[in-house]
């Protein structure tokens, strides 16, 4: 456990510090800027906000924010799984008296903070330029929600951690992927491709609600807009994707060739 903690620690710092978590920062303050510059000259037609003021601003762009997230994932992913592999730091790692499990647990653990920092970090700068552009206005606005003051704070961040469940799911997914490429760019394809196709899967009701797609993108949303039965059920279908991806990539990394 101590292990485990001190790897962490030591990832964690990395991953707050890195150039990729300020290049991610800054394209997410550009485009917040404009869309809040757009929501200024051309109202709820010219952008995805249809309230413009700061309590409402974070919530109105964790679902608009699917591609660029979803990509960022990928390339975080990949790093710590091909670009690691390629240049021998897991090597380095497990010569110390550390296993494959322990390394393996520290990643999902990573894998899970980096979905939270991300999601905490465009909520914080939406509130930012929100504050900027439209002062906080008098209630968060979000479909048939209309709060205000803390309750419309607390409600963001609720929707904002079933964003970060979503995402550190599709991340076990996207670390099978990682695992069983060799470069860090055909990592990134492969899953800039599934995200593109996973849109194409809200054309079948049968199945869409059961899709990690449909739950990157709606989950956020659905858990204030339908009845308990269906939460339940997206709830159900991430845990299963998590559990059956987890053990796959788990299964994998055991038996890749760490080569350098």
């Amino acid at each position: 456990m101590k292990k485990m903690g001190i790897l962490l620690w030591f990832e964690t710092k990395r991953m707050l510090f890195s150039r990729s978590m300020a290049v991610y920062m800054g394209i997410y303050f550009i485009n917040y800027l404009l869309s809040a510059v757009f929501f200024k000259l051309y109202g709820s037609e010219g952008t995805v906000l249809s309230v413009g003021n700061a309590q409402s601003f974070p919530i109105q762009h964790l679902q608009a924010s699917y591609l660029f997230t979803g990509i960022f994932i990928a390339i975080y992913t990949a790093q710590i799984t091909v670009q690691e592999r390629s240049e021998g730091t897991v090597k380095f790692v497990l010569l110390r008296p550390v296993s494959r499990s322990v390394y393996y647990i520290t990643r999902l653990l990573l894998l899970l903070l980096f979905s939270i920092v991300i999601t905490l970090m465009m909520i914080t700068l939406s509130y930012v330029v929100g504050l900027l552009f439209f002062g906080w206005g008098d209630q968060l606005v979000f479909h048939s929600q209309r709060l205000s003051g803390s309750a419309g704070v607390i409600l963001t961040l609720i929707s904002g951690a079933a964003f970060a469940l979503s995402y550190f799911i599709f991340s076990l997914i996207v670390l099978v992927i990682s695992t069983c490429c060799n470069r860090l760019l055909e990592s990134v394809i492969a899953t800039g491709i599934l995200l593109i196709i996973g849109e194409y899967t809200e054309l079948f009701p049968a199945i869409k609600q059961y899709t990690i797609f449909h739950q990157m993108y709606f989950f956020c949303v659905d858990i204030f807009e339908q009845p308990s039965t269906k939460i339940m059920e997206s709830l159900l279908s991430l845990l299963i994707y998590g559990l059956f991806f987890g053990v796959v990539g788990y299964l994998l990394f055991r038996k890749k060739d760490l080569y350098v």
